[in-house]
Order: C-alpha cells, then sequence, then structure tokens
C-alpha cells in the first residue's frame, strides 16, 4: 500500500501533514521531494482556519430558511470589507 502526503517539515526535523505530526514506520521505503517554495505558517494556518470555519457555516446552513439569499449576504458582506469592489 502507498500513502502519500504533503505539507511540510518543522524546525526540529518532524514531518507535520494536516497538523498531525506523521509517523513512518521503521524500515520502510521513503520518496522524498523537497520543492523550492517555503511555506508561511501563518498564512496555512488561517487558511485551515478558514476551511474549518466554512464547513461549520455549511453544516447550521439548513437552519437558515430557503427563501433567504445567502450568496446576496455573503457579497454584500464581502463588498463592506473591500473584498470586491
Amino acid at each position: 500500500m502507498i500513502k502519500a502526503y504533503q505539507d511540510h517539515f518543522d524546525e526540529d526535523g518532524r514531518f507535520v501533514a494536516d497538523n498531525a505530526d506523521v509517523e513512518i514506520p521503521a524500515y520502510k521505503q521513503v520518496l522524498i521531494n523537497i520543492l523550492d517554495e517555503t511555506i508561511d505558517t501563518e498564512i496555512n494556518q488561517s487558511e485551515k482556519e478558514m476551511t474549518y470555519r466554512l464547513k461549520m457555516v455549511e453544516s447550521i446552513t439548513g437552519i437558515i430558511p430557503p427563501d433567504i439569499d445567502i450568496e446576496a449576504i455573503k457579497a454584500e458582506r464581502k463588498s463592506k470589507r473591500g473584498l470586491i469592489k
């Protein structure tokens, strides 16, 4: 069985994928590709937090009455924050 992980190594050499340490079993062949890209952990963390929050909102979407235009509300809030021009 082949498993694939993508994320980054911490300063102490631990491999982190999806904010969890990945334990590699002993005596297993491993292929590591090191990319030139640097991970900004703050940006990476905030993207994960945003994904988590969106999942929470989607889980409660069924509570909102169907006659309310959620996309219009989202667009209005984004425009107020200057995210849409």
